[in-house]
């Protein structure tokens, strides 16, 4: 047969194959597909793409190729591809579709490459479903546990792509509870298939503060199957404005003094003022001490202590005073109180001591003397008889 009838021929397959399929528009959306692109020839002319199988029938040289597709061993059709056409080749209910990017032919051919092994990389498509749609990660996390009052949050988000489907489009806002916003995210952004998008959220405290700030980063994006939301929140913590800390002596006797030390520090960076309400142990009363203020006894000298001073950022002070009981046996130590207004916030911090303060009975004894006893012993009389032998 002649290279004429041959090329006849496969035109007339051409025209059937549009006719029985139909070559579709190509307006379709893009990101609505996937996509593959196989190579065909004489030594690997059949490839199985999932449920689907294209064979490549017959090449023409002249960069056309005959290839015929079926599904699950059922034949779908033929189709005859043209070398770069930017028609695509519908079957099975349009949910495929393919075209030929590069086809042997021999009037392009290097001098001395060899048309005996033609090839076709033909693009193979399949129509995405509900499945295959946009899919979303979001993950953001402080880069402290807790911060002081001067300190910049830090919070870092990556949005990362898992779908099977470039994601355009996307909505990104902050939601910073009261925090303010120093650097936000962007408020659009594109994601390709397996990509991903990382940013630095960064926020300072207001004037007043809260304890702890609930961050939210919300996502919203719209798809085939509708509108869709992601929120992640993080939990931003305020470190406690002050330390204290109360000791005291394990033991006495009745009456006794028994030392206590309460310490407190300022461990912002701003200054503040603090109410100190120190409780004594029951039956304890505080011993004549020149070093208390008569203002730092409480109404009741005998429940309370009570102190306000100024701290100075990272300024600790140290107060001591001391107390007695008459009553035998162990006394839990309570805790000591500090009280301090920080931004508009008022916080309470507690001593967390669980000293035992044991009051013994005093002990009774006499005066020991060392004395060594002796005992006069009588002497022994001894008789002794002799007897004389005269020699």
């Amino acid at each position: 047969m002649s290279r004429k009838s041959n090329l006849y021929m496969i035109v007339a397959l051409f025209v059937s194959s549009y006719l029985f399929i139909g070559i579709m528009p190509a307006e379709a959306n893009e990101n609505d597909w996937n996509s593959l692109t196989v190579t065909l020839g004489h030594e690997n002319s059949v490839v199985s793409v999932n449920e689907y199988t294209l064979e490549a029938l017959k090449f023409d040289g002249y960069g056309m190729v005959w290839v015929q597709v079926s599904k699950n061993d059922v034949t779908l059709g033929d189709a005859v591809l043209e070398n770069n056409s930017s028609s695509w080749c519908y079957m099975d209910s349009d949910n495929i579709r393919l075209k030929v990017c590069n086809v042997t032919d021999k009037r392009s051919l290097p001098m001395f490459a060899s048309v005996c092994s033609p090839e076709a990389e033909i693009v193979f498509e399949t129509k995405r479903t509900a499945e295959d749609k946009m899919s979303l990660e979001l993950d953001i996390e402080a880069d402290k546990e807790e911060y002081f009052l001067d300190d910049e949050v830090i919070v870092d988000m990556e949005l990362r792509n898992t779908g099977e489907v470039e994601a355009d489009k996307i909505r990104f806002d902050v939601d910073s509870d009261g925090l303010l916003v120093q650097k936000g995210g962007p408020e659009n952004i594109n994601l390709d298939k397996g990509s991903k998008k990382s940013c630095e959220l960064q926020f300072k405290f207001p004037e007043k503060v809260k304890e702890n700030y609930n961050i939210t980063a919300n996502v919203s994006w719209e798809d085939g199957s509708g509108k869709h939301f992601l929120s992640k929140t993080v939990e931003i913590k305020v470190s406690k404005p002050l330390e204290i800390y109360k000791n005291t002596g394990p033991e006495a006797f009745p009456g006794g003094p028994v030392y206590v030390t309460v310490s407190v520090k300022n461990v912002q960076d701003r200054a503040v003022n603090v109410s100190l309400i120190d409780l004594l142990p029951a039956t304890f009363t505080i011993i004549n001490n020149s070093e208390l203020d008569s203002n730092v006894l409480g109404s009741n000298s005998s429940s309370y202590l009570s102190w306000e001073y100024l701290l100075a950022p990272e300024e600790k002070k140290i107060l001591s005073y001391s107390i007695k009981s008459e009553q035998l046996g162990a006394h839990r130590l309570p805790q000591a109180h500090a009280y301090v207004n920080l931004c508009g916030q008022l916080y309470t911090e507690s001593s967390d001591s669980e000293d035992l303060i044991t009051i013994y009975g005093n002990i009774l004894y006499r005066e020991y003397k060392n004395e060594t006893m002796t005992e006069a012993i009588p002497p022994v009389k001894v008789k002794l008889h002799v007897n004389l032998v005269p020699t």
